[in-house]
């Protein structure tokens, strides 16, 4: 179970959010909360359209349980919390990666990923921190 749940917690990155990197600006800084079982997303206390990630993590998700030979209906909770810190800078603060054309400016997002999996005999977490940024443009803020 530790191994799913630092699967799932990891899964959560930069490159796996490539779709979703719009509804992140939209919905700014605050608590993103994803429960596998339920298929369901919510940022604060109210439930949102689930984001494209959530299909990536099920399917992380099955793919682990599969290969671990254990059942869904053996999994007793599998939720991923989220803080969101998104920030709004005129400069690229990571290099690392290039993004082409003129960019008027890039939002900045800093994420504490905790992911928690329960069955009826164990709770495995896993928590991981990620930064990753896009243009604003790509971030749909013009």
């Amino acid at each position: 179970m530790q191994q799913l749940a630092d699967v799932l917690c990891r899964g959560f990155c930069a490159w796996n959010l490539q779709h979703d990197k719009r509804a992140l600006t939209r919905l700014g800084s605050g608590k993103l909360e994803i429960d596998l079982l339920k298929r369901t997303c919510r940022f604060g206390r109210d439930y949102i359209p689930r984001l494209a990630i959530l299909n990536t993590l099920l399917m992380q998700f099955q793919r682990l349980l599969d290969d671990n030979e254990v059942t869904e209906d053996t999994i007793r909770s599998a939720i991923l919390s989220i803080e969101i810190t998104i920030e709004e800078r005129e400069e690229q603060r990571d290099k690392s990666v290039m993004w082409f054309g003129e960019n008027n400016g890039f939002v900045g997002c800093d994420m504490d990923v905790r992911c928690k999996v329960g069955t009826a005999e164990e709770s495995c977490k896993s928590e991981h921190r990620v930064y990753v940024e896009w243009p604003r443009k790509v971030g749909g803020q013009f």
